[in-house]
């Protein structure tokens, strides 16, 4: 933007005999953010080599900075993507023994290259005030949250996939990512090879996303079924370990809950390409660069960790290849450990405590990723009795001892502002994973070939990445979901995709995404 001097706000002189003062600019600065700023001299066309008012002079100018210094810890890697803290964030730090204790902002409370991710928690009295090091106890916890920076990614496949291969060759690799700030002009690539910065920050134009380390809970639940509950409440919000996980819910109320959790930090139900940039950033060298280990507790308690990686798929049966088991809230079983279990940290994004805990395994998740209709409008599900809530048209009229006669779906929720749902084009064929969403962790995790696994009763279609499985939304099913569920196997995983209705099931969660 070119501004004429004379139009910026005056201010006092700084330089001796100057006429003028301007002021260029007023806001902050990140650590280790530049900016630039060119000042150009117009002489008119008319002045001539004879005119000695111009002619043989020298101008002056000079930039003074005037602000106050803010010691909060940075870290120069991260390029000014550092995590942003408001309205009840509480930094911490979380110890071996899963100690909570408020993290001091002046010293250093999180170290990306050492694969220590900044966590935060919300209080559930937030009118007592921690001094720094003192432990929070987990009885005022409402929530944890995992600060993810901003970032750019090199696009290691282009994911034009149209359908299975006969063969899947794996390739699990290193994916390179480089941090910026918001201020970072936006890398906009296409193809393998290219840089491209991830769009779940550019959606909502921030520095970084605060993701909810734990798939959401249902406060106050104390057995598995009373989790399962299909209403708007968001009182009811936690996002803890040891807890159920909240399921049997559709898609829109999840949205309202997540939607008006924490307005004030936009908060919002997962889109499926903020589970793709968390994705992404596990397997960078910034975090676990490995399989995300199953939740295998099939009372749905989050934080849980199987013993042992699967060795094969959905067999139907509680096979020694791959066991789960229900423990109570907290108490490790035979083949599954607690959060706090030291044990439990293979199931991080990090493989340590800082991680994000439940994404692979454990309930099956809703995220904000649908299908278009031929026109392009976001489909509601399959039919009155089987529908996500949101307004649209429906796959399959008269499914299901619907008799209704309705098409679609107009009495229930309008879509949301853009931003908080990813929209993919419409199709019939719930193999053609070229219509990804380039950082969304689906088509880029390709070839996928139909795999009977080893020991499965199932033919389930398999991607490049560890074996994870990867249905492609369309028509007929509009909805993504992540992670896969507990009883999966090796087919579960950080970087497996589904399709189903939206609708309420017992074994369907989601999770919460704070954008500021």
């Amino acid at each position: 933007v070119i501004l004429p001097l004379n139009e910026l706000e005056e201010t006092d002189v700084t330089l001796e005999n100057a006429s003028k003062s301007y002021v260029l600019e007023n806001g902050s600065i990140n650590g280790n953010e530049e900016k630039s700023y060119q000042l150009r001299f117009w002489i008119d066309g008319s002045v001539t080599s004879e005119n000695k008012e111009v002619m043989n002079r020298t101008f002056e100018s000079k930039v003074t900075i005037e602000g106050d210094y803010d010691p909060t810890y940075t870290e120069e890697l991260l390029n000014g993507s550092d995590p942003v803290l408001k309205d009840g964030l509480i930094p911490v730090t979380i110890d071996h023994s899963g100690v909570v204790r408020k993290a001091d902002v002046t010293k250093e409370w999180y170290q990306y290259e050492n694969k220590e991710w900044a966590n935060a928690v919300i209080l559930e009295d937030e009118s007592i005030q921690y001094q720094n090091n003192e432990e929070i106890p987990e009885s005022n916890i409402e929530s944890y949250f995992v600060w993810i920076p901003r970032y750019r990614y090199q696009i290691f496949d282009n994911g034009l996939y149209y359908e299975l291969s006969d063969s899947v060759e794996r390739k699990e690799q290193e994916i390179k990512v480089e941090f910026e700030s918001r201020s970072t002009r936006v890398s906009k690539g296409t193809k393998q090879g290219d840089w491209l910065t991830h769009p779940a920050f550019t959606s909502f134009d921030v520095n970084g996303m605060w993701v909810g380390k734990f798939e959401t809970g249902y406060q106050g639940a104390t057995t598995t079924e009373e989790a399962q509950q299909n209403v708007v409440d968001t009182e009811k919000v936690q996002i803890k370990p040891n807890v159920y996980s909240w399921r049997g819910i559709q898609v829109a109320n999840a949205h309202l809950n997540s939607y008006n959790y924490r307005r004030s930090m936009d908060s919002h139900m997962m889109k499926n390409t903020e589970w793709g940039a968390v994705a992404y950033l596990s397997h960078s060298k910034y975090g676990s660069m490995s399989s995300v280990r199953l939740n295998n507790n099939e009372a749905y308690i989050t934080g849980y960790a199987a013993k042992k990686e699967p060795t094969c798929g959905y067999t139907g049966t509680n096979e020694e290849c791959n066991k789960y088991e229900s423990t109570s809230l907290g108490v490790d079983g035979t083949y599954t450990v607690n959060y706090k279990n030291n044990a439990s940290n293979v199931a991080t994004t990090t493989s340590n405590r800082s991680g994000i805990y439940d994404m692979s395994g454990g309930a099956w998740e809703y995220v904000m990723g649908v299908i278009a209709d031929k026109n392009g409008i976001p489909m509601s599900g399959r039919n009155m009795k089987v529908t996500s809530g949101f307004n649209g048209i429906f796959s399959c009229v008269g499914c299901d001892g619907d008799t209704s006669g309705m098409t679609e779906l107009t009495t229930g929720l309008p879509f949301p502002e853009k931003k908080y749902y990813d929209l993919y084009p419409y199709d019939n064929n719930l193999f053609n994973y070229s219509h990804r969403i380039l950082g969304d962790a689906t088509g880029e995790m390709g070839t996928f070939r139909n795999s009977t696994l080893e020991t499965s009763e199932y033919n389930i279609p398999i991607g490049s990445w560890y074996n994870d499985s990867g249905w492609f939304v369309h028509s007929s099913k509009q909805w993504f979901y992540r992670g896969y569920d507990l009883y999966n196997g090796i087919s579960s995983g950080i970087f497996s995709f589904g399709s189903a209705y939206g609708h309420a099931l017992s074994d369907y969660g989601y999770r919460i995404v704070l954008a500021i």
